[in-house]
């Protein structure tokens, strides 16, 4: 059997990232021989997807059947999206299953900035990597492969990584765009699709993010420097998630990130009392000059602050003097000076492994896995997170399985110069050797899919009970 490939796929793409990745995948796709199909669903979407798409302005409830038909009278072999939990995308893998059809889900990176996420039938807690921990063992039995590593530009080598850089303004800017002109199609479109406000009420928020941003930089000028230097290995970092993201809507058991800020702050304040009536854990280390650092989510900017609930949160847990609460921070430098790094199930954990930080992880994570992560209780957490330093080689060949098997270098916002593809993306037959893998038939891996996919959704929800029930303060 030949290597997988798209010559002679019909190919079905939904909702794309904010930008032109979408169109420029769908004429690299027909160089390569597939025949490409194209749902719209706002004026955002026409405007980076113009002519050769379909319009769907019904409601979402008659969506599934409508799909249902499409992909069924066009003989549809694969459908692509970017994000699998937004509304459209919601009954997209239980189609795709029924009809034998296979999905790929596109997805920010798990190692950013440099490589974007593409998986078949699942992202993120849907993930199907790691199933039965074959690929942690996997990298696991590498660990005597190669010595170490000690530097960035030796693992961006051992990963065969080419530098994408900043793209934070690009994606701001196809962000602004898509919104703007899915507001001025509103009258024509259903953009009640949509997983975000699409109105003109949204708008001031993108302006205000920016005018924080420059005020934050002039207001927390000296607080890296701080943490870094005076405060290096004697603070834990909490960097905060989106506020509408759905690792915490779907892939965790938090209601919201409120919820999440108040479980650490109670079971940091547990732990610090714990310590003053003589009970700290044998071996731990002090936290009487320690500092509970909360870091705010860059795209959250405009949508949220959370200065009031912090300070309400720290007064009833007597932490006015622990609790710091900052924004614009540079992140790396941050996770090479803490002493341990928390979270819901933040891509930022993977970072701080990279860096070198304990990390202990609250919902539903693809790295929380034993040797990589802190697996005790959160309360225990606060004193022991130096007994949970990863290892840095262990890091490396976690990262390498993550990235053979999940993650396409490149970006969905600017092109890369050395990529041939027009999308910006180094796909290599990556992404047709995930949806058909070479070792089974059509029809097998169908059957096999079905079957990983229900056992690994039954996996990933006991994960997040248990991760819940271990993260408990």
């Amino acid at each position: 059997m030949g290597k997988p490939s798209f010559a002679g796929k019909r190919v079905l793409l939904l909702q794309g990232p904010v930008g032109p990745f979408f169109w420029n995948l769908a004429k690299d796709l027909r160089g390569r021989g597939a025949q490409v199909f194209k749902f719209n669903f706002n004026a955002g979407d026409w405007l980076f997807y113009p002519r050769g798409a379909q319009s769907y302005r019904g409601s979402l409830q008659g969506w599934p059947a409508t799909l249902r038909a499409f992909m069924q009278a066009q003989a549809i072999d694969v459908v692509l999206v970017f994000g699998d939990c937004r509304p459209v995308h919601a009954c997209v893998r239980d189609l795709c299953t029924q009809l034998g059809c296979a999905l790929g889900v596109f997805e920010e990176g798990y190692l950013r900035p440099d490589y974007v996420t593409f998986e078949p039938f699942g992202v993120n807690g849907h993930s199907v990597f790691g199933q039965d921990l074959q690929e942690w063992l996997f990298a696991r039995t590498l660990l005597d492969a190669a010595p170490a590593r000690k530097t960035k530009a030796a693992e961006s080598e051992a990963l065969h990584t080419v530098k994408v850089g900043n793209t934070y303004w690009h994606a701001a800017m196809w962000g602004m765009a898509y919104f703007f002109a899915a507001w001025l199609g509103q009258k024509c479109w259903n953009n009640g699709l949509h997983h975000r406000p699409m109105t003109v009420a949204d708008a001031p928020y993108w302006w205000l993010s920016f005018g924080r941003k420059a005020w934050y930089k002039i207001k927390e000028s000296g607080i890296e420097a701080q943490l870094c230097s005076t405060w290096h290995k004697n603070f834990f970092l909490v960097p905060l998630q989106v506020y509408n993201d759905a690792q915490i809507s779907v892939h965790s058991d938090f209601a919201s990130v409120c919820e999440f800020m108040n479980l650490v702050m109670r079971s940091y304040a547990r732990a610090l009392q714990a310590e003053r009536d003589g009970q700290m854990p044998e071996g731990g280390q002090s936290l009487e000059h320690t500092r509970l650092v909360f870091k705010h989510h860059p795209m959250d900017r405009g949508h949220r602050h959370y200065g009031k609930v912090l300070k309400l949160l720290a007064q009833r847990y007597g932490l006015q003097e622990q609790v710091r609460y900052i924004h614009d921070q540079h992140l790396p430098s941050l996770l090479k000076a803490a002493r341990g790094v928390v979270v819901v199930n933040s891509t930022v954990g993977l970072s701080a492994l990279g860096h070198g930080a304990p990390v202990k992880v609250c919902g539903a994570a693809l790295y929380d896995m034993p040797e990589l992560t802190y697996q005790g209780k959160l309360r225990s957490f606060w004193h022991l997170a130096h007994t949970a330093a990863p290892e840095p080689d262990l890091v490396l060949r976690f990262k390498q399985a993550l990235v053979s098997r999940t993650q396409l270098n490149g970006s969905f916002y600017r092109k890369i110069a050395q990529a041939p593809w027009k999308c910006g993306v180094f796909l290599n037959g990556q992404m047709a050797q995930r949806l058909w893998p070479e070792t089974v038939n059509t029809t097998q891996g169908v059957a096999t899919t079905k079957s990983t996919v229900k056992a690994h959704s039954r996996a990933r929800k006991k994960q997040s009970r248990t991760a819940s029930r271990r993260s408990n303060s």
